[in-house]
C-alpha cells in the first residue's frame, strides 16, 4: 500500500465528494485525510489515500470520467528540504485582521518567510465591513517552526506591515 495524494478542482455539484469517496472505495483506497473548498462556482480539494499502486491508474481513470474536473495522483513522499529534516517542532495559530489592500498576503507570506516558518494551512477571506464601507481582510493561519521562534516578535512584524493589522496568536506543540 502506498499513500497518495488526489487533487481535484472543477465545477462545483451536489454530491460531488460522494461520488469521489464512492471511487476511492472500489478502487480498494482508504481515505487518510482530505481538505476541500467552494470558491466562486469552483471546487477545489486534496485527499490523501493510502492504495495498492496497481490501482492508482485506475483510481485518476475513474476520477478522469467525472465531468468538469480536473484530477491529479501524486506520491505523498518527503525528499530533501522535508519538515522532519527541518526539525519544526512547535505550531502556532495566527489571525490577522485589517483593511484590505492589494499585496496583504504577499506581505504576509514574505514576513513568514524571513522567520523560517512553514505555513501548514491558510484561509482568508474579505467580508463588508459594516459603517465602513470597505473590506475587512482576515487570514487564518497555521505554521510550523524551530522551537526557539519568538512568537511576539513574529507578531510584530506582522503588525508592522500596516497601522491597521492586529494579529493574535495561538501557540501549540506539533
Amino acid at each position: 500500500m502506498q499513500s497518495m495524494v488526489l487533487t481535484v478542482i472543477g465545477k462545483d455539484k451536489v454530491g460531488l465528494i460522494n461520488q469521489i469517496s464512492a471511487i476511492v472505495e472500489d478502487c480498494g483506497g482508504n481515505w487518510l485525510k482530505s481538505s476541500f473548498c467552494h470558491l466562486a462556482g469552483q471546487f477545489a480539494g486534496f485527499v490523501e489515500v493510502q492504495l495498492s499502486a496497481e490501482n492508482c491508474e485506475k483510481l485518476v481513470l475513474t476520477c478522469s470520467e467525472l465531468e468538469n474536473l480536473q484530477i491529479t495522483l501524486a506520491p505523498s513522499v518527503y525528499s530533501g528540504d522535508s519538515l522532519s529534516d527541518i526539525n519544526l517542532e512547535k505550531s502556532i495559530s495566527l489571525t490577522v485582521t485589517g483593511n484590505d489592500r492589494t499585496g496583504i498576503v504577499s506581505q504576509i507570506t514574505s514576513t513568514l518567510k524571513r522567520f523560517n516558518v512553514n505555513i501548514q494551512e491558510m484561509q482568508t477571506q474579505c467580508v463588508s465591513a459594516p459603517n465602513w464601507g470597505s473590506l475587512i481582510f482576515t487570514a487564518n493561519i497555521l505554521i510550523s517552526c524551530k522551537s526557539d521562534i519568538d512568537a511576539t516578535d513574529l507578531k510584530n512584524a506582522i503588525e508592522l506591515l500596516a497601522d491597521d493589522l492586529m494579529v493574535e496568536i495561538e501557540l501549540g506543540e506539533t
